[in-house]
């Protein structure tokens, strides 16, 4: 009885170690953020010099025809920018979302927004249900620059953070040449 009372004390002594070890971080800080982790982002420029964009690096980008598709890693979420030479954003961005020449009523809020280096840049959105689309159009120089956000509501929502990030780094005109990108050294972490 004594023996298997002396080992049941060593059980639970290395239980309770182990515990402590694994899930105590005694008040510390974590050696490493998980943003260190996310890789920098990639960088696009139209080759006609039309528009740059800056996109998470997670993200895929296809570029055919005057058109660049990004997707997120999900499938959930197509963002799709082009340029059109319409001279009025709002009829080109109403085009784009497929809102003129249907029967489609509404009414869709125009909100004008930092233009950045282009003349002037409207923001629309027309939500259907479940689906939900918005658009971004930035003029310069007689030609507009379309930006379509497409998708789950949810998902919408709950990637709007990166969303702004990729509206933050739209370019009209493209910005200069980035410089090329820096060699990332794998993070260390330590446990």
């Amino acid at each position: 009885m004594r023996n298997a009372l002396l080992l049941l004390s060593i059980w639970v002594g290395i239980i309770f170690a182990a515990y402590a070890m694994v899930y105590w971080d005694g008040g510390t800080e974590p050696p490493l953020s998980i943003d260190v982790l996310d890789p920098p982002d990639a960088v696009y420029a139209d080759d006609e010099g039309r528009f740059s964009l800056s996109y998470p690096a997670m993200w895929t980008l296809i570029a055919e025809d005057g058109t660049v598709t990004l997707g997120d890693p999900y499938r959930t979420i197509e963002v799709t920018i082009f340029s059109t030479e319409a001279e009025v954003p709002e009829a080109a961005l109403l085009s784009a979302l497929g809102v003129v020449g249907s029967d489609e009523q509404g009414s869709f809020e125009v909100e004008e927004i930092d233009a950045g280096g282009a003349d002037r840049a409207v923001r629309i959105e027309a939500s259907q249900g479940a689906e939900a689309d918005y658009g971004l159009a930035y003029l310069y120089g007689g030609e507009t620059v379309v930006v379509l956000v497409r998708g789950d509501a949810e998902e919408i929502d709950a990637r709007a953070a990166v969303l702004e990030r990729i509206e933050a780094g739209i370019s009209v005109p493209a910005a200069a040449a980035p410089a090329p990108p820096v060699e990332a050294t794998p993070a260390v972490v330590e446990l």
